[in-house]
């Protein structure tokens, strides 16, 4: 009866250490820092010294009990607990270089010993009087030497606490610090901010408005350009670098001049003269973009108009040509020279229709020139003309009369420079005497939306 009440008495203590020690570990474990390992010592080291007490309270008691042969196998049972508890502790320490380890190492070799004894199938139960009286001594003496080791391994851990809590501090300090300079430096760094944003703002505005400027002048200098040669030119000039001539097989060239622009020239100052011919040419340069003709140059008071080219338009170039000379010979009619009333303002016309050459000449300043024989022809037909009258050649009429509705009168034979005898004839008019607009005219806005197009390919 005694036995069995002290034996429930140890399993209370037992299982009482056993939840407090598990739930220390529970709540160590979770620790990243070598502390973990030094409370695992303590543990294992504590669990050894309860095993060892319940063991000395089972030998002692079998010791004066008279069934000892009962009590031996709970004796070895709990030997085996305490030789395990205490190698674990053993192996924390080592590992923790703990100073006093050579003590454990002895006493782990005394009760391994003693297990191994009292394990063996030899073993006398007459021997177990000296072993037991050998084990309470000796357990005695350790139990005293591991109560003054326990003390030096709780002060080692809460060395090691203690510099665990200080480490926790600092970095949460460091934190706390981080924190505040943060808090601290935002609104500069927002200030910062703020003011770089603005700053790209105004920066972008600014190439914005910088790129705006650059594509209207870029607009007007191919506005400018697009009137220095034809649109097509420019683009196949403007992809290709190099435009190569190109032949045509039927064109109609118009020229015409001031009658006595000599004269004038001679009785007018420079500025008169140019006075005059910017009011003139403006006017003519009005009236051609109705039809569809290209202006290839003035020079001096010289007007060079052709159609058919860059862009052919079959067989309609000579009635361009021929509704466009009758404009512009009908809208001077009347006119006088401005600085200088009293004298009249007469032009002469020449037409002719044939093959030419045409292409972009030079690099510097690029012109769209025409080359062949039926550019001179035109020419005789302009500075053989009369005043006020249309001179055309044979092949333009006969240009003219497959088309129909237009009224020719033959001059008859002359010497042309060059040419020798040829049969040349008058424009008069047309039947209804009216003058049609091209459908196909070329507008000035019409110019402008193409080089729009052309600036955003």
């Amino acid at each position: 009866m005694k036995r069995t009440e002290s034996i429930k008495r140890i399993s209370v203590y037992k299982k009482l250490n056993s939840i407090l020690l598990v739930h220390m570990i529970k709540a160590v474990k979770a620790t990243k820092t070598p502390l973990w390992r030094q409370l695992s010592a303590c543990y294992e080291f504590i669990k050894t010294l309860e095993d060892l007490s319940i063991l000395q309270t089972l030998v002692t008691y079998s010791l004066v009990s008279a069934d000892q042969e009962q009590l031996l196998e709970p004796v070895k049972q709990q030997f085996e607990l305490a030789v395990e508890h205490l190698e674990s502790a053993l192996q924390y320490l080592e590992f923790e270089k703990f100073n006093d380890d050579e003590i454990l190492k002895e006493m782990l070799m005394y009760y391994k010993t003693t297990l191994t004894n009292v394990s063996e199938a030899d073993f006398k139960m007459d021997d177990w009087d000296s072993v037991g009286n050998d084990y309470v001594e000796k357990t005695s003496g350790f139990v005293e030497v591991s109560k003054t080791m326990q003390t030096g391994l709780w002060k080692y851990v809460r060395k090691s606490a203690d510099h665990e809590v200080w480490y926790a501090r600092r970095t949460l300090a460091l934190g706390v610090f981080v924190l505040v300079i943060v808090l601290l430096a935002s609104p500069v760094l927002i200030l910062i901010l703020r003011h770089i944003i603005t700053t790209i703002q105004a920066f972008t505005e600014s190439i914005q408005h910088s790129t705006e400027q650059l594509m209207a002048e870029k607009q007007k200098s191919d506005l400018l350009l697009s009137r220095m040669l034809p649109l097509p030119v420019l683009k196949r000039l403007r992809a290709q670098r190099t435009v190569p001539a190109e032949a045509f097989d039927a064109v109609t060239i118009y020229f015409s001049d001031i009658v006595g622009f000599t004269n004038i020239s001679a009785n007018s100052t420079p500025m008169e003269i140019i006075n005059m011919l910017n009011m003139l040419y403006r006017l003519f340069d009005d009236r051609i973009m109705q039809y569809n003709v290209y202006k290839v140059e003035t020079i001096g008071d010289a007007y060079m108009v052709v159609s058919g080219l860059p862009q052919r338009n079959g067989n309609r170039h000579v009635s361009e040509i021929a509704d466009m000379a009758l404009s512009l010979l009908r809208c001077v009619e009347g006119a006088v020279v401005p600085h200088r009333p009293e004298e009249p303002l007469r032009v002469r016309a020449g037409v002719n229709t044939g093959p030419c050459v045409a292409g972009v000449v030079g690099a510097t300043m690029p012109r769209y020139c025409l080359f062949g024989d039926a550019i001179n022809t035109a020419s005789r037909m302009e500075s053989t003309g009369e005043a006020m009258k249309i001179h055309i050649s044979s092949s333009t009429k006969e240009a003219l009369d497959k088309i129909g509705n237009y009224i020719t009168e033959s001059r008859g034979m002359i010497d042309v420079a060059g040419k020798g005898l040829m049969e040349t004839f008058w424009l008069v008019g047309k039947v209804g005497n009216m003058v049609s607009e091209s459908p196909c005219q070329l507008k000035l806005e019409d110019y402008d939306q193409n080089t729009l197009e052309l600036l955003i390919k």
